[in-house]
């Protein structure tokens, strides 16, 4: 753009040229804040494919799963002295192998990921091609995830979870990046949704600016002592699971023997019976005891693979934490979508004094492995009286809550009906199944196995009550550990019994909140009290039978200019 000096006014003290400097300077193109800073590593810029080594690694991986079918089909002529099997599996894992590399090869061919000025596009698709662009301002986590295989070849894929529909699936995933490569996207990534935040206001452009091309240094670290990885791993154990699995494996080799003629419980039930009736107790508690180990082991094994290497960095708009042995996980999440933070604790923990803290962000709904896609670990172990000054630290927008907070307990009416809602089931159950033994005129059936049924029927009611008491004692523990309040900005529930969730919710975050009361409820002048927030889970968000004036007083809270 130019002016034509003929035509320019001459009022006095106007210069003409300098106008003229200033008009061309506004003709020109703004740049943005990325091209002005100028910070984008040169090997992240154009357009990129995996590392070509993932070409042979995802073939492996899904060869893998095809060639052990062809393994399990094969076995059995195997057993049987036919060893010339052994070259047929050779030569069908090879075809698989070689039908595997071409289709990973078509698919890596395909898929390919570019920095843009509006976000990441991630492209993919072999006959129907499919775009997707992630605006950098959108994205909420960044996981980076290795497995065992993809780290021996020194590779690792980016998950970008904008907490969008579940139907992206892997669309909005990088994969076969090189681990410096993987460490270097993830970076630039929150490095321009930084900028992307601050490009709004004039006045904050060139503190923008600033920080992008600023090298990041983590504000605070943490990690885990060898004692402490330990005490992490023995104090979160699933030993009940192990000991189900373990029990579905005896009786499921028990039928084996059954069938093949070792033992005869159709000609001698009696006898057997008779047999081990005097030392089916200790038996019986042996096994459970042996079970329990075994499972305690596996658990704890287990946690210390998925505990090893914890390492968590808070950054000035992001966290970022790192753990496991085998597959490596690293995940960050930006401050800013955090929702609210759980505070979790077992049996084992409540006893000792030690929690578990996790962040919950946006997120698609299921599983990242093996935890909730929108729980984020924050820290394994960690003693109570020192969550706030760790949150201080690494999400300050949470510190002094729990100290600063008072909390309110349950009424005695919470009490009475946590305990009548565990136990009410067992009258019923109880009823159905004589119920049942009546209706359909089971008595004669179930004589001619007497020998099996008397055990069973012993075993099953010695369970219920087990089940009964476990369930009271739960409902017990979780009324005396049940708190609620808040403080001017927060919302702090303390629920759960083996399992104690304490959770601290902004206000700000909060969606929603929600007050009912069922006839029985009203009767009794107590509540349940709800509330949500734009996280896909909503464990330990709700609270019942807490008083109806407090829950009242609750909403009131939350309501606007409440």
């Amino acid at each position: 753009m130019s002016v034509d000096k003929k035509d320019a006014p001459c009022s006095p003290g106007v210069d003409v040229d300098s106008l003229e400097r200033e008009l061309e300077q506004l003709a020109v193109p703004e740049r943005s804040l990325f091209e002005e800073a100028d910070a984008t590593p040169e090997a992240l810029l154009g357009v990129h494919r995996a590392n070509p080594l993932s070409v042979p690694v995802e073939a492996f991986k899904m060869a893998s799963g095809l060639v052990m079918l062809a393994a399990f089909g094969l076995a059995g002529d195997f057993f049987a002295g036919d060893l010339s099997v052994l070259l047929k599996l050779v030569l069908a894992a090879a075809g698989i192998f070689v039908v595997c590399l071409l289709v990973s090869f078509v698919i890596w061919r395909a898929r390919t990921w570019e920095l843009t000025a509006e976000g990441v596009r991630l492209c993919r698709g072999i006959l129907n091609r499919h775009s997707l662009t992630i605006p950098y301002e959108h994205i909420h986590t960044v996981s980076m995830n290795s497995s065992l295989v993809d780290r021996v070849f020194g590779l690792m894929s980016l998950d970008l979870d904008t907490g969008a529909a579940a139907s992206e699936g892997d669309a909005s995933k990088i994969s076969g990046l090189r681990a410096g490569e993987a460490d270097a996207l993830r970076a630039e990534l929150f490095r321009r949704k930084r900028a992307a935040a601050d490009q709004g206001g004039e006045g904050e452009k060139e503190a923008a600016t600033e920080s992008a091309t600023a090298p990041e240094r983590p504000l605070a670290t943490f990690s885990l002592t060898g004692r402490e990885l330990a005490l992490a791993a023995a104090s979160q154990m699933s030993a009940g699971g192990q000991a189900v699995a373990l029990v579905v494996l005896l009786v499921n080799g028990a039928n084996q023997l059954i069938e093949w003629g070792l033992l005869d419980v159709v000609g001698r039930g009696n006898e057997l019976v008779a047999g081990i009736a005097p030392v089916v107790v200790p038996v019986v508690l042996a096994f459970l005891a042996i079970a329990l180990l075994l499972g305690a082991a596996v658990s704890f094994a287990a946690n210390l693979v998925r505990y090893a290497g914890y390492r968590v960095e808070r950054y000035a708009d992001r966290v970022v934490v790192e753990h496991g042995l085998l597959s490596r996980s690293s995940r960050a999440l930006a401050t800013g979508r955090v929702q609210y933070v759980v505070v979790r604790q077992g049996i084992i923990r409540q006893l000792i004094g030690y929690a578990e803290v996790s962040a919950q962000v946006v997120s698609t709904p299921g599983e990242t492995d093996g935890e909730p896609a929108g729980a984020a670990l924050l820290h394994p172990f960690i003693r109570m009286d020192e969550i706030d000054a760790f949150l201080a630290q690494v999400l300050p927008e949470y510190a002094g809550v729990l100290d600063g907070v008072k909390l309110e307990r349950l009424g005695p009416v919470a009490r009475r009906r946590a305990v009548v809602r565990a136990a009410i089931w067992w009258p019923f159950a109880t009823a159905i199944f004589f119920g049942v033994h009546w209706l359909f005129g089971l008595s004669e059936l179930l004589a001619s196995v007497e020998w099996l049924l008397e055990p069973l029927l012993v075993a099953a009611v010695l369970l219920s009550v087990a089940l009964l008491a476990g369930l009271v004692f739960d409902a017990l523990r979780a009324w005396g550990a049940a708190r609620y309040g808040h403080t001017a900005r927060e919302l702090v529930l303390v629920t759960g019994g083996l399992t104690r969730l304490t959770v601290i919710a902004p206000r700000t975050r909060l969606q929603h909140m929600e007050v009912r009361a069922n006839p029985f409820q009203r009767r009794s002048g107590v509540a349940t009290l709800s509330a949500r927030t734009a996280a896909s889970e909503a464990g330990g968000l709700s609270l019942r039978d807490l008083p109806a004036d407090a829950a009242d007083e609750l909403l009131t809270w939350y309501r606007p200019r409440g």
